[in-house]
């Protein structure tokens, strides 16, 4: 069998007396859609960045495909295949989106550091248009990012963190701040995305992650306290308590 595309074993993080995270253990499987649900401190943006590298674990091991990646670099991590977005918007508002998108692209290649303008026929400038179709920004590709809209934002901000390539890709709230007709819109994208890329999505809005998931890990205080397909989600008297407000 192959090895998981992502492998916690009691996984915790703690800051000072603060335990953000607590014996977190789950699998993901290559080409799952895992979303990753939960109240406000339930832990899941700290999960995101302790598997991501920002803040490596106090306890447990994290792997990837097999690999243990429990103590390198966030930008080994990258590297060997993880991608990612973030709740707040890293884009650079006063450059185009085709810049923006080929500023991705070039810092995941051997010459990033490099000052020289791409040639006609340049790799990376044909990356960014592919990149560019796929997130349906073709007709952006010369606007100022400062000018698009949230949803448009969004888009670009997926499009970057695919720049590399990944085998994983990891979103933090996707849909946050999204209007309701942009969502539509963001969830047959995440649909699209190609199989061969496993994905896992922190989100708020159950009508963007139910129907993008196969699988769904739901978290409260630190913990994992419920993983369901989407179908037994809702029903699910944990996550009801927990959203309802009763007593989980």
């Amino acid at each position: 069998m192959n090895p998981p595309a992502i492998s916690l074993r009691g996984v915790s993080r703690r800051f000072g007396a603060l335990r953000a995270l607590h014996e977190v253990s789950f699998d993901v499987q290559p080409g799952e859609r895992r979303a990753v649900l939960g109240p406000n401190g339930a832990g899941k943006t700290t999960l995101f960045n302790t598997i991501c590298g920002d803040f490596p674990p106090t306890a447990g091991s994290i792997a990837l495909f097999g690999a243990d990646i429990t103590r390198l670099k966030p930008h080994q991590r990258t590297r060997l295949g993880i991608g990612r977005t973030y709740q707040t918007s890293l884009l650079f508002n006063g450059l185009t989106v085709r810049e923006n998108l080929f500023i991705a692209v070039r810092g995941t290649r051997p010459n990033r550091f490099s000052f020289r303008r791409p040639a006609p026929g340049d790799e990376a400038m044909a990356k960014v248009q592919e990149l560019a179709e796929r997130m349906r920004l073709t007709h952006l590709l010369e606007a100022e990012v400062v000018n698009l809209s949230h949803g448009q934002r969004r888009q670009l901000e997926v499009g970057m963190a695919l720049a590399g390539d990944p085998r994983v890709l990891m979103l933090d709230e996707p849909a946050a701040g999204l209007s309701p007709g942009d969502r539509p819109e963001l969830l047959k994208l995440l649909r699209e995305l190609p199989r061969s890329l496993t994905l896992i999505l922190i989100e708020h809005d159950m009508d963007i992650a139910l129907p993008a998931a196969d699988i769904v890990t739901v978290m409260k205080d630190g913990e994992v306290v419920v993983e369901a397909t989407p179908d037994r989600i809702e029903s699910d008297p944990v996550v009801q308590a927990i959203y309802l407000g009763g007593a989980a």
